[in-house]
């Protein structure tokens, strides 16, 4: 959960990063809660009731990981390209 909440910071703090993302960091976003959603479940099937799966836990962190792993990719990349085109405009100007 406080991963996320870096990722979520961090996108708050730069909104023309956002702009430079692709469509699976978009996809990876609305997807991640399905896994959070479910290991919420899972959790509570797991311990409450002592008829849940450990490897449906694992899968579902796994899953999680991956979402946030395409999204952190994802704006390091965008961050990069808007670097990079920042670079080279201040280029042109000085000359």
């Amino acid at each position: 959960c406080h991963d996320f909440s870096m990722v979520l910071a961090l996108f708050l703090m730069s909104p023309r990063t956002l702009s430079r993302m692709g469509n699976a960091s978009l996809v990876s976003m609305f997807a991640v809660f399905v896994p959070v959603a479910l290991y919420m479940m899972d959790y509570w099937l797991w311990l409450e009731t002592g008829s849940g799966n450990a490897n449906y836990m694992y899968f579902q962190c796994l899953a999680f990981s991956t979402f946030l792993g395409i999204l952190t990719l994802d704006f390091t990349s965008a961050t990069l390209k808007r670097d990079k085109a920042l670079r080279l405009t201040e280029k042109e100007q000085k000359q």
